[in-house]
């Protein structure tokens, strides 16, 4: 990577292109300014600059992407005793996230536009709006930890006023209030993952710091991949702590979306960004492994008994991060990130449509009537599935002996195969049905392939190379299989056995996430806050 770049010094193209990614955070925080509340005239204006900033912020973006296309990866800092604090990366990572961030930004900022017309505080919803914008891309084009974690907190003490933007609200105001304690918590992790860090390598550079964690675990601290596995896992909404991501929806719609579809990310991408820290400890690694396994096992049962689209939605979430981490704890960093940018896209447009999608998200539930699965229909789909999955791994060229933890993900795909040809042969037994099933299926492997070979191709130059599994990883791999396959079985089971008074009451349990998050009010809320929001 080139280092110690300055702008200044640069060709003209590489020199604007450059400045224009250094500036990306400015353009948010600069159109906010102008963004005041007042008569008609403000709004429009309000609505009219921050639509401007919106766009230069994603165009900027996109030149980035020229950039590191032509040029490579750089660094740049600021010359003399700021050194050290106003550093920036142009690398495949931050690319992506920067562009990815400046373009959900610009759809929810262009939708809170018409979701809030005629709301007399619209201008102060999009100037905050811009600035947690500002806070996100500044965490992800960081060239060092104390830009870092600057961005880091600006970000959660943004968020926090657009959560309370109706102050009216109990269930927003105790919402807001349980992220702003785990947040805090999170915060305090990460700050002193750094201060160790920063010990340990005697430089606040994060290419520096990774590049002392290259040399193995031997020459790095446990501590900090540890606590920065903390922080991700606070940030991220992890199992116990992701109570309050199903409780924020209060908050107007653009929130939610920006809020599942960005924000919630910058605990995946806080690992990613720091691959080589936490890859040189096994514990940190198995600790990803189980805390998102098992938030994603708990987020998917929990999804499927929720009765509201947001409901739904939130839980969707927590398990999609779940699942993240876990890949993460596999070493799989390409794919982690890979995962980041589907999830953003899908949920963004989950949310924003979520008014018009309720007969969607009714499937998402258990059948109240559908035939009984045979024995034969598993074991076709099993071939099916496997036979597809098989068929593509060799194509691309992501197999076990190279990829194993890819593979081992990709497994699950199967399951969701195997699903889908069921489901869709269960009542009828065509092989015209059956056909069009295994079409579907074959299709989707193959773009998973493809998208996880870009992936590779794209940013195993900026993380590290997923490689073999120890011994431990592949025990947590394969039970991570074996309870994603049982979820599967249980949701061809339980149809016929809803009747049933034990399954009633799994249901209920099942539904109020057998009450983890009630226990969590009463142990950092007043129990009175907690009465009036559940009235």
């Amino acid at each position: 990577m080139n280092t110690h770049l300055v702008v200044s010094l640069l060709p003209p193209l590489q020199m604007f292109l450059a400045a224009a990614f250094i500036a990306l955070p400015l353009t948010w925080l600069g159109t906010s300014l102008f963004c005041r509340k007042g008569d008609d005239y403000r709004q429009a204006r309000a609505r009219k600059l921050s639509l401007l900033g919106g766009i230069g912020a994603f165009v900027s973006a996109l030149g980035a992407i020229l950039y590191l296309s032509s040029f490579g990866p750089a660094s740049f800092r600021a010359p003399g005793l700021l050194a050290d604090i106003f550093s920036v990366r142009i690398d495949a990572v931050s690319v992506a996230m920067a562009t990815l961030v400046s373009f959900v930004g610009l759809v929810v900022l262009r939708f809170s536009h018409s979701y809030l017309m005629g709301d007399a505080r619209q201008a102060d919803f999009l100037r905050y709006l811009m600035q947690t914008l500002a806070a996100v891309t500044l965490v992800a084009i960081a060239g060092n930890v104390i830009l870092l974690v600057a961005g880091w907190v600006c970000m959660s003490l943004s968020l926090h006023r657009l959560l309370v933007f109706y102050s009216d609200r109990p269930r927003a105001q105790l919402a807001a209030r349980k992220k702003f304690i785990v947040a805090r918590g999170s915060d305090l992790a990460l700050c002193v993952a750094i201060a160790l860090m920063i010990k340990a390598t005697g430089s606040t550079d994060i290419a520096t710091i990774t590049g002392f964690a290259q040399n193995g675990p031997e020459s790095f601290p446990t501590a900090p991949a540890l606590l920065l596995v903390l922080a991700a896992l606070l940030k991220s909404a992890q199992f116990p702590t992701h109570g309050w991501i199903a409780e924020v929806m209060e908050a107007p719609t653009p929130v939610s979306a920006l809020l599942h579809a960005g924000i919630v990310n910058a605990g995946g991408f806080l690992i990613i960004r720091f691959a080589d820290v936490i890859s040189a400890s096994g514990i940190a690694l198995y600790a990803l492994l189980l805390v998102g396994g098992v938030t994603a096992l708990f987020g998917s049962l929990v999804m499927m008994t929720q009765r509201s689209v947001k409901g739904a939605l939130a839980y969707s979430t927590v398990a999609q991060m779940g699942f993240m981490l876990l890949q993460c704890g596999l070493g799989a960093f390409s794919s982690a990130m890979l995962h980041i940018i589907a999830h953003s896209l899908y949920k963004a447009h989950a949310f924003l449509s979520s008014g018009s999608v309720v007969d969607v998200a009714r499937g998402n539930g258990f059948v109240a009537k559908a035939a009984p699965v045979r024995p034969g229909l598993i074991l076709l789909s099993l071939l099916i599935a496997g036979g597809i999955f098989a068929i593509w791994s060799g194509v691309v060229g992501i197999t076990i002996a190279t990829k194993p933890a890819i593979v081992g993900l990709g497994a699950i795909l199967v399951f969701g195969a195997m699903h889908l040809v069921i489901q869709s042969s269960r009542d009828q037994r065509s092989a015209l049905v059956l056909l069009r099933a295994s079409s579907t299926a074959a299709v989707v492997a193959g773009l998973y392939f493809t998208l996880q070979a870009v992936a590779v191709l794209v940013f195993e130059g900026s993380v590290p190379t997923a490689g073999g599994l120890d011994t431990v990883q592949f025990a947590l791999m394969m039970l991570m299989l074996i309870t994603f396959a049982s979820v599967i079985v249980l949701q061809w089971y339980l149809p016929s056995a809803r009747s049933s008074a034990r399954w009633q009451a799994f249901y209920v349990h099942l539904s109020n996430g057998f009450y983890v998050n009630q226990i969590f009010n009463q142990l950092i809320v007043m129990p009175r806050a907690s009465g009036e929001a559940n009235r």
